[in-house]
């Protein structure tokens, strides 16, 4: 289905009614929507050419998709984006580069592999867009199972090199997008938490791994897998064998835990490990600089500060580059560490020289053979290229997209920040904990800080989660405390303390009961104070009926004061009724997938972060599970085609006759679906 044409049924007056009340709220309506009810239109002329409306890009345009229902109301266009700037690149986190230039990046909330050109030209080299699975297959037809810790590799023969880390393989992607497991047995890891036991090598699917992890190219051809448990060898052919080291007798630091790999060009491995860097030649791994604590601070050996390498890569003199958070740095054989570009004094994201320059999250690191270094800045999402003397420039292919930036629509800029609510006028709310605000988002796309900093009088250390009650009143959960706004007035709901400060997320009724996520069970606290254990087991777990299976990923009320907890443990959402009887809503207990069908058949994933929100009508909306999924009020799960077509979700939110989501960077919109 066209993503311009809405799969709602035609010529209904809830659906008028609907779509009127969008209207009201958008400057991009057509005429009609400006005064009372519209006229009734007149029958259609078979003989007159349809009416295309002419809307831009990224706006759906309901006449020349047939919309019948909003051409009788007057709208035409309506901008799919509210504000931000939706961006091709989601949660980027694993870059390779081919030796035709091609880059290659592997997006975890898209689950696809993208494909961009020297030129410019952007395609899916394989995957399908939110769609997790372990399929091997070409093109669309495979699908993975990538977190934050997957990453990606060209090989000598220009095959993709991937770990699969949430599926426990390493999978090769052919340049034409043929998908296939080079080693490993499918292990749902992410989920279970646990995977097998023991040497695990062998060769294909006889091998198993521990979360195949950072990838790195030997100079025999070989690919060295860093996994949770250390480094493994994997031949092209797929033979996997344990990479082991002896300690220096002269260090005072044992390496048992690796978490980045670099190769020189004599075979030599640099790996880190929290805050050291090791260096691994002829069978034994010696210390070579970083240790200590406090901000990063450029020095020799124990004398230099690292932070947190996120990736390394070697340059033709043996020197290694590593991303450490926001800085560029290099360490050469010496243990002298330097800082080539990068400041963490703050600030936008910036092109610079050195000190001047400015990243958000440093990534993956490649090498070019004219010595610059390519770096994948995850947190803006953007490409930047950094010259050996620290000039730091931006892909124009990918700009930088992230920020905390106020003004109206393509102007205003966020941060990957979930927490979200909306209130009966539509706007939005979202916990921005990197600049401990609460931030608001008005139907036409105007972006401003609602609380915090001393607005309202309140400061937020990083808050989280948000509820907005139907009487209007805001509840924002942070660090420290629940706080409720309402009238310009804070007032501090709860204040944590050892026995109460688990709080993954909160919900509100109408009565102004909240109900607290905590991470094992779900209370609820009347405006009186009193605290309520309500759900501490959701039964049917993999011991019995009492083995308190429950991770609750998020809690939500509906309008008539049910009580809905998405389970991350059980991989379903259960409901607790107004009465007290709790029972299965949606999903299948302890089976993943993506599934469409009613309780007991459908599948969820809680792959990210999960919300619900309900429309007037009891349809649910899920984020976290790849698409947005829809629940109707007797269970049945789809997942419904809609005007803004398939942005992946992490907020999720109704107010005023529209469906909200956020995604990493943008505020998207669509008419609520009336069926």
């Amino acid at each position: 289905m066209r993503h311009d044409q809405l799969p709602f049924s035609a010529s209904t007056a809830t659906r008028r009614a609907t779509a009127l009340l969008a209207c009201l709220f958008f400057a991009a309506c057509g005429g009609g929507g400006s005064g009372g009810a519209p006229a009734t239109p007149a029958p259609a002329t078979p003989d007159l050419p349809p009416v295309a409306a002419k809307c831009g890009p990224g706006v759906t345009d309901y006449v020349a998709g047939g919309d019948d229902d909003m051409a009788a109301l007057g709208i035409t266009c309506m901008q799919s984006v509210r504000a931000g700037k939706e961006t091709v690149l989601q949660v980027p986190n694993g870059m390779a580069m081919d030796k035709a230039g091609n880059t290659y990046v592997l997006d975890r909330a898209k689950q696809v592999i993208f494909k961009f050109t020297p030129s410019g030209a952007m395609s899916v080299l394989a995957g399908s867009i939110a769609r997790y699975g372990s399929q091997d297959g070409t093109g669309s037809a495979a699908s993975f199972n990538f977190n934050h810790l997957s990453r990606l590799i060209v090989d000598n023969a220009g095959n993709l090199i991937v770990s699969d880390t949430c599926n426990n393989t390493l999978r090769k992607i052919t340049p034409a997008g043929v998908v296939s497991t080079l080693a490993g047995a499918v292990e749902p890891v992410c989920l279970s938490g646990t995977g097998r036991v023991g040497n695990g090598d062998g060769a294909g699917a006889q091998a198993f791994f521990d979360r195949p992890a950072e990838i790195a190219l030997d100079i025999n051809g070989d690919y060295l897998v860093l996994e949770n448990a250390g480094i493994r060898r994997v031949t092209p052919a797929g033979v996997v064998s344990r990479v082991s080291w002896t300690r220096n007798p002269a260090e005072q630091w044992e390496l048992t835990r690796p978490s980045r790999i670099a190769v020189t060009g004599d075979g030599t491995l640099y790996v880190s490990e929290f805050r050291r860097i090791y260096r691994i030649a002829g069978g034994m791994a010696t210390f070579v600089a970083g240790g200590n604590y406090g901000e990063a601070r450029d020095g020799v050996g124990a004398a230099a500060v690292v932070m947190a390498p996120r990736a390394m890569v070697a340059d033709a003199a043996g020197d290694i580059y590593f991303s450490d958070v926001d800085l560029l740095r290099k360490v050469s054989a010496a243990g002298v560490v330097t800082t080539v570009a990068g400041n963490s004094a703050g600030g936008a994201v910036r092109d610079g020289t050195g000190a001047d320059a400015r990243f958000s999250y440093l990534g993956p690191l490649l090498m070019t053979a004219s010595g610059n270094i390519v770096a994948l800045d995850s947190g803006a999402p953007s490409i930047r290229t950094v010259t050996p003397a620290g000039l730091v420039s931006t892909s124009s292919a990918m700009a930088v997209a992230s920020g905390s930036v106020d003004g109206k629509g393509g102007a205003a800029r966020f941060n990957r920040q979930d927490g979200t609510a909306a209130d009966a006028a539509g706007n939005l709310y979202i916990a921005d904990h990197a600049t401990n605000l609460v931030r608001m988002v008005s139907p036409d796309g105007t972006v401003s800080v609602f609380a915090g900093n001393g607005m309202k009088g309140v400061t937020f250390r990083q808050p989280y989660s948000i509820a907005i009650s139907p009487n209007g009143a805001v509840y924002v959960a942070d660090t420290t405390q629940i706080v409720r706004i309402e009238r310009g007035a804070t007032t501090v709901v709860q204040s944590y303390t050892p026995e109460n400060g688990d709080v993954v997320d909160i919900a509100v009724d109408a009565e102004e009961n909240l109900a607290i996520a905590g991470y094992t069970s779900v209370r609820q606290v009347s405006p009186s104070g009193k605290v309520t254990k309500l759900i501490v087991d959701v039964g049917g777990g993999r011991d019995g009926a009492s083995d308190n299976a429950l991770r609750p990923a998020s809690i939500a009320y509906d309008r008539p004061g049910n009580l809905y907890v998405a389970d991350a443990a059980s991989v379903a959402v259960y409901k607790l009724s107004k009465a007290g009887k709790l029972a299965l809503f949606a999903g299948s207990p302890f089976w993943m997938g993506d599934l469409d069908g009613p309780a007991g058949n459908a599948m969820l994933g809680f792959h990210g972060h999960t919300e619900m929100a309900f429309a007037p009508n009891g349809d649910m909306y899920l984020s976290g599970q790849g698409l947005l999924r829809k629940v109707r009020p007797d269970g049945t799960m789809s997942t419904p085609a809609l005007a803004w077509g398939k942005p992946v979700l992490g907020g999720i939110a109704v107010g005023n006759g529209t469906l909200i989501g956020l995604t990493s960077y943008a505020v998207v919109q669509t008419p609520l679906p009336a069926d």
